[in-house]
């Protein structure tokens, strides 16, 4: 399957739309519930996505859209860049793969629409490297980051991550920081200044950052439902690992550079969990970008293409496995 994805054609996006369905398949044929609706969302989020909450075909429709939107941006981020060497379908490929890997993903949330502005974040943060004219870049570095946080407010840990990797990319004088955090006030006061005027601003702040401080309480299950998606996340864990290496051995300042954005991208977006009062799988969509890539170099580095297969397969079988057990499971009890 992934030498389909080793091309770069623009046709190769058909077969990334059929991925994208395949991944989607237990929760767009309902053998699959949403999970309970999170109460840390931004109010854009409830106005313009709160209606699917109660409609769960139509809420996993609308994550499949979303997802291949979210794919075909970061494998266009990822040629513009040079990200894998070689120009193919693999960022696109493996992001999929990543933000459908659990049933938690797979109906639309917070997470998943804030999860749709963050490759440009980090596109435009790759912008304002070495290059003299980068007030623009770095302002929408920081504004797309503050637009994900309309959507899904702990988003906005991940300004840690952009501010670490501008100046990890370029020497970040004084005055570009200005323009950073200008980059973050102009979406959020706009946005506040509507609701201001619409007698809701109190409502907004509450929202927006009400619930960024809190520490997680350590009370997750862990039945055999949390043991499975554990240990899938584990080995989506481990080959990402894998991939900074990967990426960071590649000849050129320029390689390690975006390496360590990457990095710094997973590390706060696995680190805000912790910042959650309760155990969302949801939550490990925000690094998602950043690990997809990593991810992609893992398996395109492997020198044995046969390996790179079965693994890939091994970890889609998983996947879908984890969506279709409880079916199975209720098929068997009903025929004995």
């Amino acid at each position: 399957m992934l030498s389909f994805f080793r091309s770069n054609q623009f046709f190769v996006a058909i077969p990334l739309a059929l991925y994208v369905i395949i991944v989607h398949l237990g929760a767009l044929m309902g053998t699959l519930q949403p999970p309970a609706p999170a109460l840390d969302h931004g109010l854009l989020y409830q106005s313009w996505f709160g209606w699917v909450e109660t409609q769960p075909f139509y809420s996993a429709l609308t994550a499949t859209f979303l997802v291949f939107i979210q794919a075909v941006s970061v494998n266009v981020w990822a040629d513009e860049y040079r990200l894998m060497g070689e120009r193919n379908w693999f960022p696109g490929l493996f992001y999929t793969l990543l933000v459908s890997a659990l049933p938690d993903f797979l109906f639309v949330s917070a997470p998943l629409v804030a999860a749709t502005f963050l490759p440009f974040s980090l596109w435009r943060i790759f912008k304002a490297y070495q290059k003299p004219n980068v007030a623009a870049a770095i302002f929408d570095g920081a504004l797309w980051i503050a637009v994900a946080s309309l959507f899904y407010p702990p988003s906005l840990w991940l300004l840690v991550a952009g501010f670490t990797g501008l100046g990890v990319v370029r020497v970040f004088r004084l005055h570009e920081r200005f323009i950073f955090f200008t980059g973050i006030f102009a979406p959020l006061f706009l946005v506040w200044l509507w609701y201001f005027w619409a007698d809701r601003g109190v409502e907004f702040r509450d929202a927006q950052w009400g619930n960024l401080f809190q520490i997680y309480r350590f009370d997750a299950v862990f039945d055999a439902k949390m043991l499975y998606k554990t240990m899938l996340v584990a080995f989506l864990a481990f080959f990402s690992l894998l991939g900074i290496g990967s990426l960071s051995n590649r000849k050129g300042i320029q390689s390690q550079k975006f390496a360590g954005v990457l990095y710094w991208f997973l590390a706060v977006g696995v680190l805000s969990l912790l910042l959650r009062p309760v155990w969302r799988w949801e939550q490990l969509l925000l690094p998602a970008a950043a690990s997809g890539i990593l991810l992609s170099h893992a398996f395109q580095s492997m020198r044995n293409r046969f390996w790179a297969e079965l693994w890939h397969f091994c970890i889609l079988a998983f996947v879908l496995f984890i969506q279709f057990a409880d079916y199975f499971i209720n098929l068997s009890d009903s025929l004995f």
